[in-house]
């Protein structure tokens, strides 16, 4: 689709504001804990409505800890029909740089876990093609391998998405 173009004398509704100038913002509002867990973890507060026949760039800022050894892993949830691309800067596995690798919703993106209570930082960058219907943007996370220890995405962690189609 795109992008909306005004013609003189248009008005400009609020649909048209909230949908092509307000930016879409799930923020994680308390620290999520779980243990043993390496079935992915629909996020509650990190996931957008996204409209149908639309194009979304975005971007999440993850703040995890994790014990080493169960580390963390994370993915995306599109809504029906709709396809994303994007890549995630991360320590992988291999405590080395991770990251310029295209990626897709069903891809599993491990990250490096280095203790409880050492918050590490993933950021993922992407973009979004929903088809004719419209739906759900969820980040999903779990512990890559299962371990006894926590793993924790931290409060203020974020995703945020604008329209650019």
């Amino acid at each position: 689709m795109a992008v909306k173009n005004w013609n003189v004398g248009d008005v400009l509704t609020a649909a048209d504001m909230n949908s092509w100038t307000v930016p879409l913002v799930g923020i994680k509002s308390a620290d999520q804990t779980i243990t043993s867990q390496t079935s992915f973890v629909n996020d509650a507060d990190l996931r957008m409505v996204l409209a149908s026949t639309a194009v979304y760039e975005y971007r999440a800022y993850l703040r995890y800890d994790s014990p080493a050894g169960g580390d963390f892993k994370m993915s995306m949830s599109v809504p029906a029909g709709a396809n994303t691309f994007y890549e995630v800067i991360r320590q992988n596995l291999g405590n080395t740089f991770g990251g310029n690798v295209d990626q897709q919703a069903s891809d599993n993106i491990s990250c490096l876990g280095s203790g409880a209570g050492t918050i590490i930082n993933a950021v993922m960058t992407g973009i979004c093609f929903t088809t004719g219907t419209g739906g759900n943007l969820i980040v999903q996370w779990a512990q890559n391998t299962s371990n006894g220890g926590n793993t924790t995405l931290r409060q203020r962690s974020y995703i945020v998405a604008r329209r650019i189609g």
